[in-house]
């Protein structure tokens, strides 16, 4: 089911009914929490600010409809997708919801919560859908499919797709010929055609990566990053707040192409980066459109890493983590990296064993895992992973050490071999997802 209440028609994505919840606690810890910085004292209420709301029912409705700072404070709360159901309530209401102002804060006050919600997306997939997955607190809260409504609009088949903060940017392939480039917002469904580069003699004859860069705690308008190999690495920056596409920063020899993976772009800290084949990053500051010098890599012992090997990277809880397998150990043990804000190095934040896993699914040992989610508040006290199996969704607390069933994938077509199994999801085939308010 879609946020506010509407049912998906075709999401790969079946609740199991029932679901198993396993516990993993013993003596011995399946995961471990490494030594880091102490943790900030907790915030205390101020008793003086909370506000006092009368028990008789009749008496709180009066208070809170006489009230409109009460009232828009209650709403701020709310998901924007309820909102949008909620402007039928009144004329007040609506008048609320509606004000630019209200929208601005509500955009703000949503980005600094961690989200649970993830779109899964991959061109090899029949059929050629956005799916949603959305959890709550333990478990499974619901599922549904973004890209149905888009479809009532624009023709072709979806290609790429590129996520930041409840904004979609979507290339679709129209023809043989032809291929457009949208941005879209699912919540409140309102999509824009954005024209590719042309800057004359300069414009790139193909532009096989976008990535989306949009933060509302700094500013109401996105940029678009496209990544360019025509002539030598090369960026073009697009700005909504203007509409017009830039040159980024001065092309860059070498075997880029290969070297990291444009596919997905993750926005952190201002920049936007794209993981390599060498346990490093390459960033690009969006700001100053241009490339940062140097990224610090990641300590690990392996001679030779695969797009595969990446169990994870991506951004939560305002941090940027990677997940890599310790092959040196055990084909099951992984570890956490998270970068430092500073850019200074990647530490270890936590190292988990799913051997403890592989008594319940057996298919782990033989046929592998992904781990396509991870979610963790901004000090890495609650940890979550979404691990996919074959055919299956398993969610793993890593601090509360329990593992409990959520989704079953599929059945779908698929045009790919095993790499790219139709039932299992990678993580540059996942992506973070909040509903937003923002324009596009």
């Amino acid at each position: 089911m879609l946020p506010g209440g509407k049912r998906a028609k075709t999401s790969r994505f079946k609740p199991i009914q029932n679901p198993k919840r396993i516990s993993l606690n013993s003596s011995a810890s399946p995961s471990t929490r490494l030594p880091s910085s102490p943790s900030k004292a907790p915030i205390r209420e101020n008793q003086e600010n909370v506000l006092k709301i009368p028990l008789d029912p009749s008496s709180s409705v009066d208070t809170i409809a006489n009230n409109e700072d009460l009232l828009t404070n209650i709403l701020l709360k709310l998901p924007a997708k309820s909102l949008l159901c909620f402007r039928c309530v009144s004329r007040q209401w609506r008048t609320i919801i509606s004000d630019p102002e209200f929208r601005r804060r509500h955009i703000r006050s949503i980005r600094c919560c961690p989200t649970s919600d993830f779109l899964f997306f991959s061109p090899y997939i029949k059929p050629n859908e956005i799916d949603l997955l959305s959890l709550s607190g333990d478990g499974l809260d619901s599922v549904g499919n973004l890209s149905s409504p888009l479809r009532r609009s624009l023709e072709g088949r979806i290609i790429r797709l590129q996520a930041c903060n409840g904004l979609l940017c979507i290339q679709f392939m129209v023809n043989y010929i032809r291929r457009d480039l949208i941005v879209y917002n699912p919540t409140t469904s309102e999509h824009r055609t954005i024209p590719w580069p042309n800057e004359g003699n300069h414009s790139p004859t193909i532009v096989p990566y976008t990535s989306i860069a949009f933060d509302p705690l700094t500013s109401d308008y996105y940029k678009l990053l496209d990544v360019s190999f025509d002539r030598g690495l090369r960026f073009f920056i697009y700005s909504s707040e203007s509409g017009v596409w830039r040159v980024g920063g001065a092309a860059v020899a070498g075997t880029f192409d290969s070297d990291y993976y444009f596919d997905k772009g993750v926005f952190w800290n201002g920049d936007v980066h794209f993981m390599g084949t060498e346990f490093c990053t390459l960033c690009f500051d969006v700001e100053n459109e241009c490339l940062r010098p140097s990224m610090p890599r990641i300590p690990i012992r392996m001679e030779v890493m695969g797009k595969w090997d990446i169990k994870y990277f991506g951004e939560t809880g305002g941090n940027l983590y990677a997940i890599y397998l310790n092959r040196i150990n055990t084909a099951v043990l992984s570890d956490v990296f998270e970068l430092k804000r500073d850019y200074s190095q990647w530490v270890v934040k936590y190292r988990f064993d799913f051997s403890h896993l592989v008594t319940y699914y057996p298919e782990m040992k033989s046929c592998g895992c992904c781990t396509p989610c991870f979610i963790a508040d901004e000090e890495g006290k609650n940890a979550r992973i979404v691990i996919s199996l074959k055919g299956k969704f398993i969610l793993y607390d890593i601090n509360r050490v329990f593992v409990k069933e959520l989704v079953e994938v599929g059945p779908v077509g698929s045009s790919v071999d095993d790499w790219g199994n139709s039932k299992w999801y990678r993580w540059y085939e996942a992506y973070q997802h909040v509903g937003t308010f923002a324009s596009v």
